[in-house]
C-alpha cells in the first residue's frame, strides 16, 4: 500500500521540473512579505526606542519572521481545500474512492512534493545566510528539535487544511471557514508577532493551542527562545495536537462518506 502513495509522491516530485515558476514564487513570496512586515516592526522599534520586543532584538525579530514564513511554505495552501471542495460537492470524489487507496493519504502524498521542496530550499538558504552574517543558527539539540518542530507543524497544518476540506460533505462552500482560520491563526499562531509580545501569562496559554504549533514553536526554537526542556515539551505538544486533529479529520471523513453514499453522491 505504501508503494502506491510513494508512486503518487514521485510523480508529483517529477512535475517540479515542469513548473519551476511555482517553486520560485513560493521562495520569493516570504521575502516580500517579511520585507513589508519587517519594515513596520522596525518603525515600532524606532518609535518606542526599545532594543528588544517580545524578547527579540531587531535582527532576531526579522530572522523569526523569515523562519515562520518559510515554515508556512510547507503548507498545502488553499488549493488543496478548493480541490476537495470541488470533488466532494460535484460528486467527482467517487472516481477517487473506487481506487485502492485512502483518499486523504493520497491527497497528502499528492500535495506534499512542491511545498516540501520549496520549504527545504527556503530554510536551507535562510540558514546559510544566517550563518554567513553571524546571526543565530540552531545547533545541537536546538537543530534536532527544530527539524522535529517543522515536521510537527506540517502534520498539524495538513490536518487543519484537510479538515476544512472534509467539511464540504456538509457545506457547499468551506472558504469562509478557511478565511476565519487564516484570520484567527495569523494572530494566535505567532505569524504576525511572536506570542511573547502578549506577555508571559498569555504566551504560556497560547503556545499550547494548535495555532502556535504551525509558527511560534518552530520560530521560537530556531531563534533560541526556549530552553531544552521547554522546547522538547512544545514539540511533544505539536505531535499530540497532530494526532488529535488527524483522528478528528479521519472521523469526519468517514462520517462524511456515509452521508455521501446514503444520498447517492
Amino acid at each position: 500500500m505504501a508503494g502506491k502513495y510513494g508512486a503518487v509522491f514521485r510523480t508529483q516530485w517529477k512535475s517540479l521540473l515542469e513548473y519551476k515558476m511555482n517553486i520560485w514564487l513560493k521562495l520569493v513570496r516570504p521575502l516580500v512579505m517579511v520585507a513589508a512586515m519587517g519594515a513596520l516592526w522596525m518603525v515600532v522599534f524606532s518609535v518606542t526606542g526599545r532594543e528588544r520586543i517580545g524578547g527579540l532584538d531587531r535582527e532576531s525579530f526579522v530572522l523569526y519572521l523569515l523562519v515562520i514564513r518559510y515554515v508556512a511554505v510547507f503548507s498545502p495552501g488553499g488549493a488543496s481545500i478548493a480541490e476537495m471542495n470541488e470533488e466532494i460537492r460535484t460528486g467527482n470524489i467517487m472516481m477517487r474512492l473506487v481506487r485502492p487507496v485512502h483518499y486523504l493519504v493520497w491527497l497528502f502524498a499528492r500535495n506534499l512534493p512542491v511545498p516540501l521542496f520549496s520549504g527545504l530550499v527556503g530554510l536551507g538558504a535562510l540558514t546559510g545566510l544566517a550563518w554567513l552574517t553571524g546571526a543565530h543558527v540552531p545547533s545541537g539539540w536546538q537543530a534536532g528539535l527544530f527539524v522535529l518542530s517543522v515536521a510537527g507543524a506540517v502534520m498539524v497544518q495538513y490536518a487543519i487544511f484537510q479538515g476544512i476540506g472534509v467539511l464540504s460533505f456538509w457545506m457547499y462552500e468551506v472558504f469562509p471557514i478557511e478565511r476565519f482560520y487564516r484570520t484567527v491563526g495569523s494572530l494566535l499562531s505567532g505569524e504576525m508577532v511572536p506570542l511573547t509580545v502578549f506577555g508571559e501569562s498569555a504566551r504560556w496559554v497560547l503556545q499550547f493551542l494548535p495555532f502556535a504549533t504551525v509558527a511560534f514553536i518552530p520560530g521560537g526554537i530556531y531563534t533560541g527562545m526556549f530552553g531544552a526542556g521547554e522546547a522538547a515539551m512544545l514539540v511533544g505538544c505539536q505531535f499530540a495536537w497532530g494526532a488529535v486533529l488527524w483522528t478528528v479529520v479521519v472521523w469526519l471523513y468517514n462520517r462524511g462518506l456515509q452521508k455521501f453514499e446514503a444520498q447517492g453522491g
